[in-house]
């Protein structure tokens, strides 16, 4: 407001460690244990969190569950291409862990300035939820192809080659990210291969197709436990705990001189 003076306002004095604040002294002297319930001594103003791990873990478990149900597990026959299932029960992690979960991380990559973490998780959560409208009845998705199975199981096949492509230029897109992320996108580009395969040949040969199927389930566990270890990279800080997950760097050109 004009016409008023400003002045300096000086911080707070610091309590000791011990006399209830639970707060190291800032004053260069040596460090402390911190015993704060969220883990952030001294939060300061407007810092950005990292967006990483709930990303690639929204992802992980949904995928791990899927992953498993394509696979047959607990499926009668483990069949996953049965009529009792094989994936309505991902319904709820698909809304919120891999679609919700995974889209607000994309938008926080965004604000941090990432692009290539916030196509990826935007799009994989975009991803989720579009699948999850597939296990939703009441939009009549599979009623609208008339019981012709075959043109229901091929365009199945194209939505998720479409995935497939997308997938391959992100792996592409993170070449010199590290070992762990591209070992994810390896492992997801041949998943939606597989899956998207075995629902092209579904009508015409049954045997091979869940054959096929399973095969793709199977790639997508093994993308999702690496997702996994990723995922709880990127909590493993030196403010929580002593454990260290390594991602593998892969040395540039110019590093390895």
């Amino acid at each position: 407001m004009a016409g008023t003076e400003e002045r300096p306002v000086s911080p707070p004095a610091e309590e000791k460690l011990g006399e209830g604040n639970g707060r190291n002294i800032p004053d260069g002297r040596a460090s402390h244990q911190t015993y704060t319930v969220s883990q952030v001594p001294f939060p300061p103003y407007q810092k950005l969190a990292n967006p990483g791990p709930l990303g690639l873990l929204g992802f992980a478990v949904t995928t791990f569950v899927l992953g498993l149900y394509q696979c047959g597990a607990g499926l009668p026959h483990s069949n996953p291409q049965g009529k009792v299932g094989p994936d309505q029960a991902v319904f709820g992690l698909a809304i919120f862990m891999g679609g919700t979960a995974q889209f607000v991380a994309g938008i926080m990559e965004f604000r941090v300035g990432n692009t290539f973490g916030t196509t990826v998780h935007c799009s994989y959560g975009a991803f989720w939820l579009s699948y999850a409208m597939f296990l939703i009845p009441s939009l009549g998705i599979q009623n609208a192809y008339q019981g012709d199975q075959r043109a229901f199981t091929f365009a199945l096949g194209i939505y998720l080659i479409t995935w497939c492509f997308l997938s391959f230029m992100f792996l592409v897109a993170a070449l010199r990210t590290n070992y762990t992320i591209v070992l994810v996108f390896f492992f997801l580009v041949l998943a939606f291969l597989f899956l998207s395969i075995a629902n092209f040949i579904a009508t015409e040969h049954p045997v091979a197709s869940l054959r096929v199927n399973k095969a793709g389930g199977a790639f997508t566990v093994i993308c999702a436990s690496i997702a996994f270890y990723a995922g709880g990279s990127g909590l493993m800080i030196p403010d929580t705990t002593f454990v260290r997950f390594p991602l593998g760097a892969i040395p540039r050109p110019n590093e390895s001189a």
